[in-house]
């Protein structure tokens, strides 16, 4: 039975015997968004929007700005879009409804209306330039939504695919309709003309002006009999006229002419002045798929009562043009325009890799025709002129990880033409797997495109002929020349928000630590904004103020950091503190939360695929392995990785680069220091052990040591400052301690599952003198803190390998290893080693290590006590012994299985039934049993601090075996929180079954929680996106107007829409919400005032530079004004209060003096 040892030690559970004294919260949810279904960009506020299959929208702008939209029930979100001018946010459902929220509120983003259409939705159009929302309906028809008023306008377009199809069949010609054909797929606004819009029918495209109310054009492509179009000449109708639907449509931002995407993978370009033949039909490997060519045409037709001559190619059908956008860049002084993007997703075959494919395209200026046209039809000259800049300049190709489903590109600063004006990125929307969606954002245009566009210029009638200004030239065409020979950069990746990490960058595990204020710095210095990133300014974020008084304390608690195991095998660190949400001051948040910390990242694939590492034939491989465990130590920031192979890599932090290959003694470790690693990467990779096997338990050191065991039994210490093999244990040394009665006789290997390291003494005496320094030493006589490690097995046998310094300054293991008995199953962290006198950790850091270094022996006997306490907890129990020996303190039990345990100055067992077991340090008393939110089975990861991290995978792996272990990262006690250890989890060794070489499953949420949630600092800022840090007023550039096809000064052709006369965005309003419109006042964005948003008061003229400046420095000065008056307030109250002190003061003295006086006067007198 165990000993009477326990009663005489210090109850280290004084203060958490009160049920009160433990509150379990959530303090944070980092949901992540695994469904998004559209997505919407706003260049003017420059926020980016994001709707997903089960009804929620979530709003990105600056660092610290996010906020999310919920639906009225759990439907996809079809369409999304920011009505720029009204800053708005319009929404249709999976279920046809309208959703309408004003973004001008600070905090709750206010939704305005919704409305139900009671036929399908189509399609969404929204201009910047006016009001009026275009809805298309399955009927054909188009209708015209107030977004001011908040109503459906009287104003509808008539289904004028249906009218036009009539008119054909009037006429006599047979029609072929399809019950497709009428049902409208796009509507746009024409770039330069608010009165015309273009309407894409699944049978082709009508223009129609909205003022006359009629169709000025109609566009049908019709692929003739031999002609190969979209699907080739393996076509079962080859030798028929077809029509293929049309699935997508764009305009030339000139507006002269446009692009319409079929179902058959081909593009038509249209002239807007001919609608009787295209420009041209292509696909994106074939040019002019509308012509016959006989030769081809004779190669795939039979021969007469004969097989096709191709029978061995059978026919692939091309994907269908999902969307088109055409972009214009300010790269010319003609108003027309300069060189073009035309991005395309879709039209490539099923064998083909997924991606969308942009083409760079000529700038169509042309000069005056030769002579002016006949007729009002377009003039050949343009014609050829359009032709000639629809053959591409260059092409590229964005891969995208799986299949593409759709992409945004993002403009620098114009709503203008459709949204793709001059973008700056492209976010592109493809199949991460598990039935998720994944994004990615990349630079837009690519570099190439840029390198090879001439730089803008005049006209050259407009040039002098100077030979200096010739010089200018030919030196300036030269740089261009060298420019594009040397740039063949590939557009760089940008960095999304954490919520955003989704597909390969999944997070699919994580690990929570906490760090003291030093190595917080350290690390920090990695999350400044980069190039990388997608930079989004909108917005600002501010505290509740009604909580800011409540957290105050907060910023005192130890700063966390989560680090992430992402599905492209890369490590990520985010910083989680608390204080990232406390203010400093009364300015707006600075930084995210969680904040990314980009230069700490890790990328495992790129050093597994390097050649250093291929040449030594490791187990894991490029495609199949798995970071199983990450650790950080957190004082001397080195991160070790095990993978699932067995191997195990060391990274360190390091400013160095480029270091000589060197060959290292041990054959055991790989020294990686001369590795490369992408620029401005902060950790560099250290050295590399090599796998005996799947590892079963890992520990690393803040002091510079490291043990790693393996399934077969063998355990290895090493010494990372050569780094060298300190011992090598082969197998389970033969033990002479009494096993229990259950694993007596147990055959087979006994792997070590859980190791730890420790700085302690063992029990207060005098060293003997007749022991040398090598010499074994009796655990109940050491009194010297020495570097220990602790190693437990499987069976609960314990071993504790004592490290010693020898005279030259290197360390060994000189003596064997003492031994004690655990439990069963012991967790992979769960080994904790304890000051029995304040419950502290005594871990392995520089702070203890100095302490034993410089440690003296004493003589004095009333020292004499038990030094530390070792705590091994198992999957159904936990035994507290004495300085590592066989004393034994106490032991329990419990029914459910453990997953994760903490304990200091109380244990608390995170069990499979989603709760927590309490009990007292050292005696094991029960105290509580704390529910868990039913959130996650997986074990949490769990810090010092009893703040825990709880992952919510998209699919529950809890009948995966091994889950991956986390690592304990004790710290310093915090006087804000109560001191804990943490582990995680049973083992790490890899199961011999088929279900753990599954891929894991991506996490939707990581939710940090905790066991203490009382007054803590996480809290939900208050979001106002329609404002902006610098203090600047967002407003949209004004609406760009038409352009003429020839030269600015040439007026003899205008082309019929030059010829018409403008119309203003409020013309265009007034006709469509009709005569009986109320006036309502447009919305206008909050400025800044006082710190805070306010209102913005008066009319638009108060807008102006010279308003706007003086309410600045108004508002300054108010705000000094109220800060120095403030202060003298509380400099009268603390004088008052000083004032009254000194009263009290003499008021008490006086009265002192008065009761001694009369004392004594009572002693003279006589006594009767």
């Amino acid at each position: 039975m165990f000993k009477t040892i326990g009663r005489s030690l210090t109850d280290l559970s004084m203060d958490l015997r009160e049920r009160q004294d433990w509150e379990v919260g959530t303090l944070k949810a980092l949901d992540h968004l695994l469904n998004a279904s559209t997505f919407s960009f706003d260049p003017v506020t420059s926020i980016l929007a994001i709707g997903t299959f089960d009804g929620i929208i979530r709003i990105f702008g600056a660092p610290g700005v996010e906020t999310s939209l919920s639906l009225a029930s759990p439907t996809p979100v079809k369409f999304l879009q920011f009505a720029t001018n009204l800053f708005k946010l319009a929404c249709i459902d999976g279920n046809n409804k309208l959703y309408l929220w004003d973004l001008t509120p600070r905090g709750q983003i206010k939704l305005e209306t919704s409305t139900r259409f009671d036929r399908p939705v189509t399609c969404l159009t929204l201009s910047p330039s006016h009001t009026h929302a275009f809805i298309g309906l399955e009927s054909g028809e188009i209708k015209s939504y107030d977004l001011l008023c908040r109503r459906v306008s009287t104003y509808v377009i008539p289904n004028a695919w249906e009218v036009y199809e009539k008119k054909l069949i009037t006429s006599g010609m047979y029609v072929d309709a399809e019950s497709t054909s009428r049902i409208p797929v796009d509507v746009i606004v024409h770039p330069r003309h608010l009165n015309f819009v273009f309407i894409a029918y699944g049978g082709g495209v009508v223009f129609f002006d909205l003022k006359e109310q009629k169709t000025l054009g109609t566009y049908e492509l019709l692929v003739p009999a031999g002609a190969p179009g979209g699907s080739g000449y393996t076509d079962p109708d080859l030798l028929k006229h077809r029509r293929p639907n049309v699935s997508s449509l764009c305009v030339h931002p000139a507006g002269h002419f446009f692009a319409v995407g079929h179902v058959d993978g081909s593009i038509a370009f249209w002239a807007v002045e001919d609608d009787t033949r295209p420009l041209m039909a292509r696909t994106l490997d074939e040019v002019d798929v509308l012509k016959v060519d006989g030769e081809k045409l004779e190669q795939y037709l039979s021969d007469e009562d004969g097989p096709p001559r191709h029978t061995s190619k059978p026919h692939e059908p091309r994907e269908p043009i999902f969307k088109l956008a055409w972009s214009g860049y300010p790269n010319s002084y003609d108003p027309r325009g300069g060189e073009t993007s035309l991005t395309i997703l879709g039209g490539q075959f099923n064998h083909d890799p997924p991606g969308i494919n942009v083409l760079w395209l000529p700038a169509f200026n042309p000069p005056a025709p030769p002579s002016p046209s006949n007729d009002q039809s377009l003039h050949l000259f343009f014609r050829d002129a359009m032709r000639e800049s629809l053959t591409p300049l260059s092409a590229y190709f964005y891969p995208t990880p799986g299949l593409a489903q759709d992409f945004l590109l993002m403009p620098r600063d114009s709503p203008h033409f459709g949204g793709t004006w001059n973008p700056t990125a492209i976010l592109m929307l493809f199949e991460g797997g598990e039935e998720t969606r994944a994004l990615e954002a990349q630079q837009f245009p690519p570099l190439e495109f840029l390198a090879s566009a001439p730089a803008p210029s005049q006209d050259t009638e407009e040039m002098t002929d100077g030979d200096e200004e010739s010089h200018e030239c030919l030196a300036q065409d030269l740089a261009t020349a060298l420019q594009s020979m040397t740039v063949n950069e590939e557009p760089k990746k940008l960095l999304l928000p954490p919520s955003l990490w989704t597909g390969p960058e999944a997070v699919v595990d994580a690990d929570l630590f906490s760090l003291d204020r030093i190595a917080y710095e350290t690390l920090s210095r990695s999350g400044e904004p980069k190039s990388d990133d997608l930079l989004l300014g909108g917005g600002i974020s501010t505290p509740d103020e009604e909580i800011v008084t409540a957290i105050k304390h907060a910023k005192f608690e130890p700063h966390r950091i989560i680090i992430t195991r992402n599905a492209d095998l890369s490590i990520r660190f985010l910083d989680v503190s608390v204080q990232l949400l406390i203010p400093s001051s009364s300015s707006p948040f600075t930084s995210a939360f969680p904040r990314t910390l980009p230069g700490l990242s890790i990328d495992v694939l790129a050093i597994i695929g390097s050649p250093e590492i291929v040449a030594h034939g490791l187990a894991s491989t490029a495609g199949q392995a798995r970071v199983d465990d990450v650790q950080l130590a957190t004082e001397s920031l080195e991160v070790a990785l095990v993978l699932s192979g067995g191997e195990v890599l060391l990274y360190r932090m390091t400013d160095r680069q480029g270091a000589v290959a060197r060959e290292l003694l041990d054959n055991q470790l790989v020294s990686l220091e001369h590795v490369p690693v992408a620029e401005g990467l902060r950790f560099k990779p250290y050295f590399l052990i090599k796998a005996e096997g799947p590892v079963t338990a890992f520990s690393i050191s803040d002091v510079g040591f490291a043990a790693v065991a393996y399934a077969n039994g063998s355990l290895s210490v090493i010494d990372m400052r050569g780094p060298r093999v300190m011992l090598r244990a082969a197998k389970a040394p033969q033990s002479t301690y009494r096993h229990s009665f259950m694993h007596r006789n147990s055959s087979g290997t006994d792997p070590v599952s859980s190791l730890a390291w420790a700085i302690s003494g063992i029990k207060s005496g005098e060293y003997p003198p007749f022991l040398g320094r090598h010499s074994e030493i009796p655990s109940s006589v050491d009194a010297t803190p020495r570097i220990r490690l602790v190693a437990v097995r499987a069976s609960g046998h314990i071993h504790v390998y004592t490290l010693a310094r020898e005279g030259d300054g290197t360390w060994s293991i000189p003596s064997a290893p003492s031994e004690a008995e655990g439990v069963l199953a012991p967790l992979a962290h769960g080994t904790f080693v304890l000051d029995a006198h304040t419950g502290a950790p005594c871990r392995a850091d520089k702070a203890h290590l100095a302490v034993a270094l410089e440690f003296k022996a004493s003589k004095d006997t009333s020292e004499e006590g038990v030094r530390c306490l070792l705590l091994v907890v198992g999957a159904r129990a936990v035994r507290c012994l004495a300085d590592f020996g066989d004393d034994r303190i106490a032991k329990t039990e419990w029914g459910s299985k453990a997953g994760s345990a903490v304990g200091s100055y109380a244990l608390a067992v995170f069990t499979d039934k989603r709760e927590v077991l309490v009990y007292s340090l050292p005696a094991l008393e029960f105290l509580h049993t704390l529910p868990l939110p039913a959130a996650s089975s997986i074990p949490p990861s769990v810090d010092h601090t009893g703040d825990f991290l709880t992952l919510v995978p998209l699919h529950d792996i809890a009948h995966t075996p091994a889950l991956r272990a986390a690592s304990p990262t004790p710290s310093q006690t915090s006087a804000a929180a109560v001191s804990i250890l943490s582990s995680k989890t049973a083992s790490i060794a890899p199961s011999t079954t088929t279900a753990d070489s599954m891929p894991l499953s991506p996490v939707e949420c990581l939710r940090l929680d905790s066991l203490f949630n009382i007054r803590r600092g996480y809290h939900v800022p208050l979001v106002s996106l329609t404002e902006r840090k610098d203090g600047a007023q967002p407003t949209a550039p004004p609406a760009p107007t038409p352009v003429s096809l020839g030269p600015a000064d040439w007026r003899s052709w205008l082309g019929g829409l030059v010829g018409s006369k403008v119309v203003t965005g409020d013309q265009i309003d007034a006709l469509l919400a009709g005569p009986d419109r109320p006036v309502p006042e447009k919305p206008e964005p909050r400025v800044a005032q006082g710190g805070y948003a306010e209102w913005k008061a008066g009319s638009s003229k108060t807008g102006e530079l010279a308003t706007s400046t003086a309410r600045t420095k108004g508002a300054l000065y108010e705000r000094l004004h109220a800060a120095v008056s403030e202060r003298g307030e509380m400099l009268n109250d603390l004088e008052t209060s000083v004032n009254s002190l000194e009263q009290g003061s003499k008021n008490m003295l006086a009265q002192a003096k008065l009761l001694a006086t009369k004392q004594t006067a009572k002693s003279w007198l006589p006594k009767f």
